[in-house]
């Protein structure tokens, strides 16, 4: 029994890791949304290197409505009355229309208080996990009258174009949009005019509910300003202008807003110095985010150094046939983290594509014929399908020669158009092996 000492206390070790990860760690969705593909990060980030100024919302604190400007708002929920369900099925999780819940009383009490921008839902969480945008990730145009009548534009409809890239010009800016959607014009309110018109339909809303003294601004396709939007065409462009040009009347920052409290005060200034006593309740300080994640990572690395150092099992593994495979799999591995830790994206992004394409030409034709082989690859390719043979080996070959060098919008859009591109590949014409007679 004292031989298994050690191993009983490492295992509660990593065990009691893991469970402060799942459950104290769990509180970072929201961050984790906000970084995503439909968050607002890249908004802030380029707002900032535009030099306009920019603060965000966070939960321990509470700006004073007089110190802040116009309030971007992102809205991920698809019912204000509602409360947001758990998935039970990947499915689910894949077909979730709310990311965020946001109560009505919540969402009107921040659009009285400030000039608000609302961004509206398009995407499901399966945007979210798989990155991909694909149209069965959307959210139907007619699943949106609910929330409409909740925010007080009943009657107003929307229209989504196809699957493929809308542009328009905007204030002297090229904006794009994939599967872009609008507002119907002969839908929109009496109280609400259109800012921008794209294709048809009515990408921005400036709207003055009754009483209130201040706009209300509704943006139809949040690609226009969320993380995946950013890096098309110039749609950052037009993002920074048009927002600086809503916020030039006050000398506040933009304030955006990914919280559903409230957390906006209006107390006034006290002139005396306020006394602040430390109580024992202020010691939950320590569980909050980060360090709900930094505590269970601590006991679990804790957990796997006491293990290496005081137990070790079997005997030290023989030479096998696939350590040369493993040990080029380890070592591409150690070079992806190596690049990715010094910001080396595009070198990581031309390696993992060349390491594709001789995938691919292994899996068609058998073992690695170099070069020689994916030549023939896209040769075979091309029988099928010249068109998309030129395109995709023209995408392949260019981020292989011009990644590293690329700055990230560009990186972002290529890399796009490559998944784009092997998606057909592997998905209209299956797979690419020739016969035993061919």
């Amino acid at each position: 029994m004292r031989d298994k000492a050690p191993f009983l206390i490492v295992a509660g070790m990593i065990l009691a890791g893991l469970a402060g990860l799942l459950f104290l760690g769990s509180s970072d969705s929201g961050r984790r949304l906000d970084a995503s593909v439909i968050g607002m990060n890249g908004l802030i980030r380029w707002l900032e290197e535009e030099d306009i100024a920019v603060k965000r919302s966070h939960s321990r604190l509470s700006p004073h409505i007089r110190d802040l400007g116009i309030r971007i708002l992102p809205l991920y929920d698809m019912d204000l009355v509602a409360d947001m369900s758990e998935p039970a099925t990947n499915l689910e999780l894949i077909e979730q229309r709310t990311q965020r819940d946001l109560f009505q009383e919540n969402f009107e009490t921040k659009l009285d208080e400030l000039s608000t921008v609302v961004l509206l839902p398009k995407w499901t969480t399966g945007m979210v996990e798989t990155r991909i945008a694909h149209q069965s990730m959307l959210i139907p145009p007619q699943a949106y009258e609910t929330l409409f009548d909740q925010m007080g534009l009943a009657g107003l409809r929307l229209r989504r174009a196809g699957a493929d890239f809308n542009t328009a010009n905007l204030d002297g800016s090229e904006v794009a949009l994939f599967h872009a959607q609008g507002f119907i014009p002969s839908s929109i309110p009496n109280f609400c005019q259109s800012d921008f018109d794209m294709n048809g339909t009515s990408l921005i809303l400036a709207c003055r509910f009754k009483e209130a003294t201040h706009d209300t601004f509704f943006v139809a396709d949040p690609d226009l300003m969320n993380n995946h939007g950013l890096s098309l065409a110039n749609n950052a462009g037009f993002s920074a202008k048009y927002l600086a040009e809503l916020n030039a009347n006050s000398a506040n920052p933009i304030y955006v807003d990914t919280s559903s409290e409230l957390l906006t005060t209006y107390e006034a200034d006290e002139d005396e110095r306020r006394e602040y006593e430390r109580s024992v309740s202020d010691f939950s300080r320590f569980f909050d985010f980060p360090f709900s994640v930094l505590w269970p990572m601590l006991l679990t690395i804790l957990g796997v150094l006491y293990w290496r150092g005081a137990w070790r099992f079997g005997p030290i593994a023989r030479h096998d046939p696939a350590g040369r495979e493993q040990s080029k799999t380890a070592a591409i591995t150690a070079k992806a983290r190596l690049l990715r830790l010094s910001g080396n994206d595009g070198h990581m992004i031309a390696d993992f594509v060349r390491a594709q394409l001789q995938d691919l030409t292994y899996q068609t034709f058998g073992p690695d014929l170099g070069a020689a082989g994916q030549t023939r690859f896209f040769a075979h390719l091309a029988r099928r399908d010249a068109t998309l043979a030129r395109d995709f080996e023209q995408a392949a070959r260019d981020l292989i020669a011009n990644a590293p060098t690329l700055t990230g919008p560009d990186l972002h859009r290529r890399l796009g158009m490559y998944k784009t591109l092997l998606e057909k590949v592997v998905n209209t014409h299956g797979s690419l092996r020739i016969s035993e007679n061919h």
